[in-house]
């Protein structure tokens, strides 16, 4: 496994802040995580053993979810609204 830092010069955009930014990743890393619980959940479904071995294969080889939502923030797949004070006060 390669361990490579994480440039916060990557992470501040033009958009936001870096405590924006960070809360981005963050919320997105949660919702892959929730994501991924439901499909555990769907395990229990599964009656057949060779499912349950196929299943269990594919879970391992998955990225880290703060990894995951790291890399789409990088690559500009991920879109939020920033609200303001003012929007929040109405």
């Amino acid at each position: 496994m390669k361990i490579e830092a994480i440039k916060l010069n990557d992470i501040v955009s033009d958009k936001a802040d870096i405590y924006t930014s960070i809360m981005v990743i963050s919320n997105r890393a949660r919702q892959i995580i929730d994501k991924r619980f439901l499909e555990q959940i769907n395990l229990e479904d599964i009656e057949d053993s060779e499912e349950l071995v196929n299943f269990s294969k594919e879970d391992f080889d998955k990225e880290k979810p703060l990894m995951q939502a790291y890399k789409e923030y990088i690559n500009k797949e991920l879109n939020w609204d920033a609200e303001s004070k003012e929007d929040s006060n109405e």
